[in-house]
């Protein structure tokens, strides 16, 4: 927002100016973190303050209020020197909003009011005697604030949140009036710089009565707030305190600052109610602790432990179908895949589609890990609910929902997240270098067990039946083909039951290994998908506060 200048803008306004863009910046941010009626509030203030400011100041709009048989009229008449506002004894008397301008132009200003009753007045209008110059002033009649008729008080609702001066007109029968008091000068506490108070009438009062009521209201005024308000006592029958009236209203009209000072009124009464909503504590971003517990939860539910376990099984049932002893390798290849059943370590998956899972860009890999146990996902919401509490501790109850509504969301999506990122992810099964060696010296063996075994059933058919004998090697006592057969057999067993020992070693190292790279990646998804989210609004939560305490001069 960039308010428009126009008419005698000094270094109060310049002031204002920035303010009032303090305030735009202020609005943007907290459009959807402030409670609804204070961010109607903010653009409220915002748009009445630039369409006031688009009129300039050359002019300056007082409103003479007041409660029903105060005067108002009367008085009003007085101090413009002619019978422009019809008074008597019938009440309500002014309907609608009555202008007095004195001077040359104003009609904007007075359509943007809108109060179409005008009556255009010269300086000459001011009795000479005075020297008051009234230039640049529109003196507005009210309605009666405590009217019978709805659209009367409507009429002053509308008009008191956008003139720039306030004149109170009483009587000394209702000047303690709790409407006046409640609803106007205790609301307006903070306008003590840009309100008057007229206590008419004074002529139906003696001496000693007329300091006791001065006295009283003047109290009465300090109690609701407004410290330093001039009280000046009028008679619209007499005459008497016109003048002055004028003489103060003529001060405020030249100095041109009246619209400055209502303005920045208004931005000290919003700011003071945007420091309330914001709080005494500037919230920080998420800690660590809070942050650490939901990653083990996360943990629990991507379900690390039985990827990490499944993983080192699939090497050892890998191994052993490389190096196991090839007569009973066939039972391990039989034997399905541990991460095969789990939708892992394959080219083999199942897709979702982005329709499935927000943000996907065309589909994601599933797995088939079962179902996160029911104490695992209540231990999941429990540490965001709990990590809520956490960094909103302290804070206003609207951020702590505004927060709530960031994270909750985000925990309960983690599912779907965590079962992805274990599905891409690069688990470490790849065939170790030693299984081709291993694989084949075991074939070389039971190569050499076949040939012995054979060899030996060629010797055991030739004995059956009685034949030649078949010439037999020897080394040293034992023959050559006992050798083979049992020595393969031998090694060959030896070797397998060494490979399983060796592959239980890499598989609890590729076990751990891949806990550690599954909980990285753990920590990285809940700091994407809730961690992050939840500092950036915590960020702007913290710096709506600081905006709130630097426009709350």
């Amino acid at each position: 927002m960039k308010a428009g200048r126009s008419g005698a803008v000094d270094a109060a306004a310049d002031g204002l100016l920035v303010r009032l863009q303090q305030l735009s910046d202020l609005g943007d941010l907290g459009a959807d973190r402030l409670p609804p009626e204070l961010s109607a509030r903010v653009r409220s203030v915002a748009d009445a303050a630039e369409a006031r400011l688009g009129h300039g100041t050359s002019f300056t709009v007082v409103a003479l209020a007041g409660a029903t048989g105060s005067g108002k009229s009367s008085l009003f008449n007085a101090l413009v020197g002619e019978d422009l506002a019809p008074a008597g004894l019938l009440r309500p008397t002014t309907s609608t909003a009555r202008a007095a301008v004195f001077g040359d132009g104003g009609e904007a200003l007075l359509d943007w009011l809108d109060v179409p009753q005008r009556h255009r007045l010269g300086s000459a209008a001011t009795p000479a005697a005075t020297g008051d110059a009234l230039d640049g002033l529109i003196l507005l009649d009210l309605p009666d604030h405590d009217s019978t008729v709805t659209a009367h008080r409507d009429e002053v609702e509308r008009l008191v949140e956008v003139v720039d001066v306030f004149c109170w007109v009483v009587d000394p029968q209702k000047y303690a009036d709790a409407a006046l008091h409640d609803q106007y000068l205790q609301r307006f506490a903070g306008h003590g710089s840009v309100t008057l108070v007229a206590l008419n009438q004074v002529d139906r009062l003696s001496a000693e009565d007329r300091r006791a009521c001065l006295a009283h209201l003047a109290l009465l005024v300090e109690q609701d707030g407004l410290v330093g308000v001039r009280i000046v006592a009028t008679s619209a029958v007499t005459g008497e305190g016109v003048t002055e009236l004028r003489r103060e209203l003529s001060a405020r009209t030249a100095e041109r600052r009246a619209v400055v000072r209502r303005l920045d009124a208004d931005l000290d009464w919003l700011a003071a109610d945007l420091l309330a909503s914001c709080g005494d504590v500037s919230p920080s971003p998420v800690p660590r602790r809070a942050r650490n517990t939901l990653v083990d939860a996360a943990s629990r539910v991507a379900g690390i432990d039985v990827v990490a376990d499944a993983v080192g099984a699939a090497y050892r049932h890998r191994s052993i179908a490389v190096v196991g002893w090839p007569p009973v390798r066939w039972v391990a290849r039989v034997r399905p895949d541990p991460l095969a059943r789990l939708g892992l370590g394959t080219r083999r998956s199942t897709a979702t589609t982005s329709a499935d899972l927000p943000g996907a860009a065309l589909s994601v890999r599933r797995t088939s890990l079962p179902t996160p146990a029911a104490d695992a996902t209540a231990a999941l919401g429990t540490a965001g609910r709990d990590l809520v509490e956490t960094v909103s501790e302290g804070l206003p109850l609207h951020w702590r929902d505004r927060l709530e509504a960031t994270v909750a969301p985000a925990v309960r999506s983690l599912g779907d997240a965590l079962d992805a990122d274990v599905a891409t992810a690069d688990l470490p099964v790849e065939p170790a270098g030693w299984w081709a060696v291993a694989g084949a010296v075991q074939r070389l063996l039971t190569l050499l067990m076949v040939v012995g075994l054979l060899w030996l059933g060629v010797l055991f058919v030739a004995a059956w039946f009685q034949l030649p004998d078949v010439p037999t090697p020897r080394l040293g006592a034992v023959p050559i083909p006992t050798m083979l057969a049992l020595g393969g057999g031998f090694l060959g067993l030896l070797l397998a039951a060494l490979g399983r020992r060796a592959a239980s070693v890499g598989a609890a190292r590729r076990t751990r290994a891949t806990r550690a790279a599954l909980s990285v990646g753990v920590a990285r998804v809940v700091d994407e998908q809730v961690i992050a989210p939840t500092d950036a609004e915590l960020d702007a939560l913290a710096r709506l506060g600081a905006m709130a305490r630097k426009l709350h001069r």
